[in-house]
């Protein structure tokens, strides 16, 4: 009996997971459809974030609280609603679970960035197969 409600628990974190992983990945979406410019302003914002307290460098068990997620929310609808919407999705996934590290916010621009490079390289590959005669 116990070993079941044990699997129960596991597959409760699996969905929780799953759920965080597909925020991410629209996250990546509406990164990657920003113009470039926006884009960019996205990046500094994050990593304004990121760095707010200590300068040039982070701890990456520094912890970061509602507010902080609140101000980043509204500075990004300033660049893009849909972008500020999947952003308040995924830090308030992060902070019910207790993982509102800084250093996830790291991780999760490592993973704009590796979007945006995949789809960059997506794109090059469909207009190679365009010009090859």
């Amino acid at each position: 009996m116990n070993h079941s409600q044990n699997q129960r628990c596991d597959a409760g974190q699996q969905l929780d997971t799953i759920k965080v992983e597909k925020i991410v990945f629209n996250l990546g979406n509406t990164f990657v459809r920003l113009a470039r410019r926006d884009r960019r302003r996205v990046m500094r914002l994050l990593e304004r974030f990121i760095y707010k307290k200590t300068g040039y460098s982070y701890y990456s068990w520094d912890l970061w609280t509602k507010d902080e997620m609140l101000v980043c929310y509204m500075k990004l609808q300033g660049i893009s609603q849909q972008m500020a919407n999947d952003w308040r999705r995924w830090a308030s996934a992060h902070l019910k679970a207790g993982q509102n590290y800084r250093s996830a916010i790291r991780a999760l621009l490592y993973t704009l960035v590796y979007a945006l490079l995949s789809a960059l390289k997506a794109e090059a590959k469909k207009e190679a197969e365009r010009t090859r005669p």
